[in-house]
């Protein structure tokens, strides 16, 4: 067989030493796979340790920070809160958990779930929300992430994301590809908003034969908050769009009317 050595310029760079872009590509796309499943491992990890921490001990070590959190004294409007939320606790349904609801005074229309039983309510939000059963809505949507345990199970994944990445990459390194896998960590907060969303109006439902007042509330929300040319941007996005949010409440509504589960 006769020998054909190749041409000099089609094997200079293999000698040369320098890596081609097919190899760059491979060796992107293997580090990008290696991440996406240390961060599915991750987000398990967090999950299963979440999933058993007892109501004791998760009262005992964040319960605290309630006090911590409230700030100002409440106005009277809080008595409508507060008498809603002790209504809704009353259910059988809920972790047995020490629920209690805090004042935190800042304008800004907010609710959040702090880790323990805790639920703050801001003035903004006491300001906004007057009708009883949206208010029952807005609690009982916070009482679903507990319910749920979305709050632990963020608080896990969100300190081993940053302990993992930045032990692989350092501190500098490790931030920037957090933030990057945080655009992940966006998909699990839609969807744990919208679980909340319907243990919130189930709840609400139940504790007072109706949750119309919902209606109003989101809908104001999204004429002010919501501006339509950025709701394409709903994947950067910690909350689902207020539209989707107020669909799936609707057929929720009119499948608890019909008696359907």
């Amino acid at each position: 067989m006769k020998f054909v050595p190749r041409r000099l310029e089609r094997t200079a760079e293999n000698s040369s030493g320098k890596e081609s872009w097919g190899d760059k590509l491979k060796n992107l796309v293997s580090v990008v796979g290696v991440l996406a499943v240390l961060y599915i491992v991750i987000g398990l990890v967090a999950d299963f340790v979440a999933l058993r921490i007892s109501e004791e001990t998760e009262a005992k070590v964040f319960g605290p920070a309630v006090s911590v959190l409230q700030s100002g004294s409440a106005p009277p409007e809080f008595e409508l809160a507060e008498k809603t939320f002790d209504r809704l606790i009353r259910s059988s349904e809920l972790r047995p958990l020490p629920y209690r609801l805090a004042y935190w005074d800042e304008s800004m229309p907010n609710a959040f779930a702090v880790p323990g039983g805790g639920v703050i309510v801001t003035r903004g939000l006491l300001n906004t929300v007057t009708n009883e059963t949206a208010l029952a809505f807005v609690l009982g949507h916070e009482l679903g992430h507990h319910q749920h345990r979305h709050t632990l199970r963020g608080i896990g994944r969100g300190l081993l994301i940053s302990l993992v990445y930045n032990g692989i990459f350092g501190s500098t390194g490790g931030d920037v590809v957090s933030g990057t896998v945080k655009l992940a960590e966006m998909r699990h907060s839609r969807h744990d908003e919208r679980e909340a969303d319907a243990f919130g109006f189930r709840l609400a439902y139940a504790s007072f034969g109706n949750a119309d007042g919902y209606l109003e509330f989101f809908q104001n929300l999204r004429d002010e908050y919501e501006h339509p040319d950025t709701r394409w941007l709903k994947f950067m996005n910690s909350h689902p769009p207020t539209d989707e949010r107020l669909d799936a409440l609707k057929k929720l509504r009119e499948r608890l009317a019909r008696g359907e589960p």
